[in-house]
């Protein structure tokens, strides 16, 4: 701590430094000329802004402010070779990608100039494959692709040979996934086998990979189309079991998981015909989604499941759980209600809060009145069953 006192200081002086004080009012005082459309006189004080900073990082934030203004002045010509000028002279590496990326966007989108942002969005991925803009190149490429059957064809011939040329590269997987995304998109048979071996060798070479998860969900979607139904299964079984066993997806669900499970229940339910599973997943849905706003509906389907595997004494209780968390559910909620009422600011207030309730009576989940009525199904056919009792 002794040690730290002195740097505490420092700090604290140039937080107080009139000249930094006055730096900083003026930059915001100029970036309010610029929202408000003063765009000359902005940026002659950007301008001097980059003149008068101690701090280059400060002078490059001014530099690039300038750069904004042109393009909000519709002058994207002079506003794409302003971002050039920075980033091929600005200090900070991050800086000068994000000058690259923003004057690229201007060529591919306002200037026509779609050879030219290529080439920049290349260079940003080989230059700097760990800073933020080189995912937004990456979108932009693939977005590129994604507009006729040549520019996909291009794009795909291009990920691999970014892939190749650099497979340690941070993202080297990511251009295995967009591969395979495009050839998924093509469609074709040969395509789509190309897009398997792709997403083969991301999951197996970068396993801990924050794109394993989607890797996995579009490995499923193309295994769907091909109606290799037990090895979907399987994957979709590894999304789940990511839930149960991360540290980082154990505190929420990702949407891969939802998906997962809702895609699970369907295959057992249907051509895989494994009820016990279909039965376990959907239990196990809202649990893992912490008990979602559609909690009502996926209790309807566990019923349903169970009806279907004839265990309908089970089926019976959990239209019974059905009705009575719909029952809590709303409880809650007229709770709330009554507290947002009760705190209004007048009692006349209060009173047009109450009324309001009173006029608009909450409406029941429709699966309510269906397990009502599946209640009184299932207690007669256990009643006509034999050696049975509802």
């Amino acid at each position: 701590m002794r040690h730290a006192l002195p740097f505490l200081v420092l700090l604290a002086a140039c937080a107080h430094d009139p000249q930094l004080l006055r730096w900083d009012a003026d930059f915001y005082y100029t970036e309010k000329l610029y929202i408000d459309g003063q765009h000359d006189l902005a940026v002659a004080r950007y301008k001097a802004l980059q003149q008068s900073a101690k701090d280059p990082r400060d002078a490059d934030e001014a530099a690039l402010m300038e750069c904004e203004v042109y393009a909000r002045d519709h002058k994207f010509q002079q506003s794409a070779t302003c971002y050039e000028a920075i980033a091929s002279d600005g200090r900070d590496r991050g800086v000068r990608m994000r000058a690259l990326m923003h004057a690229s966007e201007l060529r591919y989108y306002e200037l026509n100039q779609q050879a030219d942002a290529l080439k920049m969005w290349i260079t940003i991925c080989g230059l700097a494959p760990d800073e933020a803009a080189s995912q937004r190149a990456l979108d932009h490429l693939y977005k590129h692709g994604q507009s006729d059957s040549v520019a996909r064809e291009s794009m795909e011939r291009l990920f691999e040979k970014l892939y190749d040329a650099d497979p340690h590269s941070e993202l080297a997987d990511n251009y295995l996934l967009r591969g395979a995304m495009l050839r998924e998109e093509e469609g074709t048979p040969d395509a789509q086998q190309r897009a398997l071996v792709l997403l083969t060798r991301l999951e197996t070479d970068y396993p801990d990979a924050q794109t394993v998860p989607d890797a996995w969900m579009l490995h499923t979607k193309i295994l769907h189309k091909l109606e290799r139904y037990a090895e979907e299964a399987v994957i979709l079984e590894r999304v789940i079991e990511t839930y149960e066993t991360s540290h980082i997806f154990a505190s929420y669900a990702l949407s891969a998981h939802m998906d997962a499970a809702s895609r699970l229940i369907e295959l057992y339910r249907g051509p895989l015909q494994n009820l016990a599973r279909a039965e376990l997943h959907a239990r196990h849905l809202p649990e893992m989604l912490k008990r979602p706003r559609k909690i009502v509906p996926y209790l309807w389907t566990v019923v349903s499941i169970q009806e279907q595997r004839g265990h309908l004494q089970d089926a019976m209780a959990t239209c019974r759980e059905l009705i009575q968390t719909a029952t809590d559910k709303q409880a809650d909620m007229d709770e709330n209600d009554q507290r947002i009422c009760s705190e209004s600011e007048t009692a006349e207030m209060k009173e047009r809060c109450l009324h309001d309730l009173a006029e608009h009576p909450p409406i029941a989940p429709k699966e309510v009145a269906l397990a009502q009525a599946k209640i009184v199904e299932l207690q007669e056919k256990l009643r006509k069953a034999p050696g049975t009792t509802p």
